[in-house]
């Protein structure tokens, strides 16, 4: 059936009905879009919903493509509302989908400055992919021996040893500790730091009840104070029937009205609330990292696994006005660092402020962790003559 043979079917009253009901499609879709977009600046410890949204920000934007397919055939004018939704969003849109091409080019003065970083969630060095068949060492060790980044952040490390049940060998532990002679393991709750620069571990006082899931870190890189907040914010704390439920929504065939309603209430209940109460504990954490960093002052790096989106409330707090996000700087297009239980999202991030600049950022496609790591290549300024903490 051609489109004008539709048209003439659906006749005059009806298509004047459709065409007032794509307008309030196209209304309610631009609003959402919007908030989505903008959802990390509302405090989610005073009210949820802008950040649930911000979570669905892939699904609305795919959304609003498929309204706007229905504009272009009925209402052209309308395609002008998803326009401007998507103009005011931009901002927020370029943090999602970043639209940087190609690599900058460092000059040899650049290059005796730079260092690389590597943050992981490794997931305690099991492999995500269960009992792989001629397994011989562990996969997720040999990428960081294979990316030879100056600085490693791990999270979710107890410790570091041969290890034949996850395929650790001898040989693999050998390597890591010629490669790196500085290290901190398993500080304040699976933190670790491996690192060719000397570094130290720097004390806390974090108030309580706040999960002690960060660890402040003090390099002398090639003369230069850089600290690094490695971090593992709160996370949504879903055990494994959240996540059987989460699953059974794109599983399960359609049931009853009744079943359909039992679900959606079990989700609100099961999901939505123990996203609220992180959403809120991440809040907190993050408004204690950046009063640390604005108490300090000079340069630094916040990178680890913050268990929440970019544009987020807490990446917002920590950020400030001086922060810089290396993926959003150097990235092209979406990307998830987040591969479990069909939660696809970016949740491993790497801000820095001060004398750095981040010139290079590469996800590694390693699937051994739940998590993919992010390798960034930082500048550090020409090295002043007198270098004060």
């Amino acid at each position: 059936m051609t489109l004008s043979r539709l048209k003439y079917l659906i006749g005059r009253p009806t298509k004047a009905t459709l065409v007032t009901i794509l307008l309030v499609v196209n209304i309610i879709t631009a609003i959402v879009t919007i908030v989505a977009a903008y959802g990390g600046y509302v405090d989610p410890g005073k009210f949820v919903i802008p950040a649930l949204m911000s979570m669905m920000l892939p699904v609305i934007l795919i959304g609003g493509l498929v309204v706007l397919v229905f504009d272009m055939l009925f209402k052209r004018g309308f395609t002008l509302i998803l326009a401007a939704a998507w103009l005011l969003s931009l901002p927020s849109l370029l943090t999602y989908s970043p639209l940087n091409i190609g690599t900058k080019e460092l000059t040899p003065e650049e290059k005796s400055h730079s260092f690389t970083f590597l943050t992981y969630n490794v997931l305690h060095f099991w492999d995500f992919r269960g009992n792989v068949p001629g397994l011989e060492r562990n996969t997720t060790i040999d990428y960081i021996l294979d990316t030879d980044a100056d600085i490693v952040s791990l999270q979710e490390v107890e410790f570091i040893k041969s290890w034949p049940l996850w395929r650790i060998t001898p040989e693999q532990v050998q390597a890591l500790d010629a490669k790196y002679p500085y290290r901190v393991v398993n500080v304040n709750n699976q933190l670790t730091v491996l690192s060719k620069y000397p570094f130290e571990y720097e004390n806390l006082d974090i108030p309580k009840p706040m999960d002690v899931r960060m660890g402040l870190f003090k390099f002398n890189i090639m003369g230069q104070t850089v600290r690094l907040f490695n971090v593992h914010l709160e996370s949504i704390g879903l055990n494994m029937a959240d996540k059987a439920l989460y699953k059974g929504l794109f599983e399960k065939a359609p049931g009853s009205e009744r079943a359909i309603k039992k679900e959606l209430k079990d989700v609100k209940r099961q999901l939505i609330d123990k996203l609220s109460i992180a959403f809120g504990k991440r809040a907190d954490q993050a408004r204690y990292i950046r009063h640390v960093m604005d108490s300090i002052g000079g340069n630094f790096i916040v990178a680890g696994d913050f268990n929440d989106i970019q544009g987020c409330y807490a990446v917002r707090t920590i950020m400030g006005d001086d922060m810089e996000d290396a993926y959003a700087e150097n990235a092209f297009g979406p990307a998830i660092t987040y591969h479990g239980n069909r939660f696809y999202f970016r949740i491993d991030h790497v801000l820095y402020k001060g004398g750095l600049e981040a010139v290079d950022l590469v996800r590694g496609n390693v699937p051994s962790s739940d998590h993919y790591p992010l390798l960034t290549t930082f500048v550090l300024d020409a090295p002043p003559k007198h270098d004060s903490d």
